[in-house]
């Protein structure tokens, strides 16, 4: 995570392109912890688009981290946040913070916005091979507070 955050921008998006059985949000989670960074989680779907707008547009101003989750179900959305984020057309021209970060997931899916495809850091996150790298995985990661 550390260097995928060093290789970030306010203006440019990290897209997690998800596959099956791998989901980033609890290492965004740590990280976060770690830079000290609040964040906000939006899970698209139906009706989540206002919700996701304000999560962004707070975080733009406050320098905090946005996650938008499962983006495949808010793809028209996506349009939008291309321009909010990378145009700085956002409806209040709100100039986002440095320290400003939209980490978005996402399943490969051939609608996507190209524009906003190309513009952000794209990751994949590959899930462990077999069942006892699986369990290895879960057990490995698990937060204990």
């Amino acid at each position: 995570m550390a260097d995928i955050w060093a290789e970030s921008k306010f203006n440019v998006p990290i897209l997690f392109l998800l596959s099956p059985g791998a989901d980033p949000t609890s290492s965004i989670d740590e990280f976060a912890r770690k830079k000290k960074k609040p964040t906000e989680k939006v899970s698209m779907g139906e009706g989540q688009e206002e919700p996701a707008r304000k999560a962004i547009k707070a975080g733009m101003e406050a320098g905090s981290w946005v996650i938008l989750q499962n983006c495949q179900l808010g793809l028209k959305f996506m349009e939008e946040t291309e321009q909010m984020i990378v145009g700085f057309s956002n409806p209040d021209n709100v100039k986002p913070h440095e320290d400003f970060r939209l980490w978005i997931t996402c399943e490969p899916h051939n609608s996507f916005p190209l524009g906003l495809l190309q513009k952000v850091l794209k990751v994949t996150n590959e899930p462990p091979k077999g069942l006892r790298a699986g369990l290895h995985k879960t057990f490995t990661t698990m937060i204990n507070q």
